[in-house]
């Protein structure tokens, strides 16, 4: 398509392999339900390519060194763990072995994802410029979030027994400490196009076959929606407030893009 081959030669390799493989499979649709089945890719893109475009890799630490200690990761956390030890426990009816590592259920990623994940950084289209220019990553996946799930769980057992000296007995106990010794990261994201029930579409930006440029309303989009304000041009549900605006002010969008540079404004085929 046009609009692959203008990422190509804009230098967007990576949007413009996901752009062509969009547009040559069959046609599907998403049905909004994250834990949906849907088709993955899990090769394409990865977290160290990520990493090497605006300040995706200083929100990454973020969620490393702080976000997954917050309480309601942590309560996530031991419910998860809970419930697997529980299991695991009147499986074997014994206290030996309770540790675990989730990476035997990843090859079924879905579901990993839905079982395992503790908590996520959200990437705004505004972590992944270079200054104020686009990249390759706000071409491929625009805003993404990125996960941390639990990998390795190591599991102590203290055994001892309770005496109770008035009725004579004793009772056989055993207290359990979980410690998440190690987490599983990876990014995610949906890529579709759905529009929102208003009927408002995402904007992409308008397009040739050599290049594209945005409209100035679409740049404020992307900065407010970092700041959780949703605009209708291209958020996500967990970026949404009360405050809408129109993509586009007016009737713009289904206007063609006077581009001519020359200097006596001539068509040039490079503007078509």
């Amino acid at each position: 398509s046009g609009y692959s081959l203008a990422m190509d030669k804009i230098g967007w390799p990576t949007a413009a392999k996901i752009a062509k493989r969009w547009f040559a499979s069959p046609k599907h649709i998403y049905n909004n339900q994250p834990n949906s089945v849907q088709p993955i890719d899990d090769t394409t893109v990865t977290l160290k390519w990520a990493f090497k475009y605006g300040n995706v890799a200083e929100k990454f630490n973020e969620l490393i060194e702080e976000k997954i200690h917050f309480e309601k990761a942590i309560a996530g956390a031991k419910q998860k763990i809970l419930t697997h030890v529980k299991n695991k426990f009147d499986d074997s009816s014994s206290a030996a072995n309770l540790s675990f590592d989730t990476s035997p259920w990843i090859g079924d990623i879905r579901q990993f994802h839905i079982d395992w994940q503790i908590q996520f950084q959200a990437i705004s289209t505004s972590n992944t410029l270079d200054g104020m220019s686009l990249t390759d990553l706000t071409a491929t996946l625009g805003n993404f979030n990125i996960y941390a799930a639990i990998g390795r769980v190591e599991v102590a057992v203290e055994k001892f027994y309770r005496y109770d000296d008035t009725a004579r007995t004793k009772t056989f106990c055993a207290e359990a400490t979980a410690t998440i010794t190690s987490v599983y990261t990876y990014l995610k994201d949906n890529y579709s196009f759905n529009d929102k029930n208003d009927g408002n579409s995402q904007y992409l930006g308008h397009w040739n076959k050599n290049d594209m440029i945005l409209s100035y309303a679409a740049v404020v989009s992307d900065l407010v929606d970092g700041k959780k304000i949703h605009t209708n041009m291209g958020s996500t549900p967990i970026t949404e407030t009360k405050i809408n605006w129109d993509y586009l002010p007016g009737g713009q969008i289904d206007k063609p893009v006077d581009k001519r540079t020359g200097i006596v404004r001539k068509f040039m085929e490079k503007d078509v």
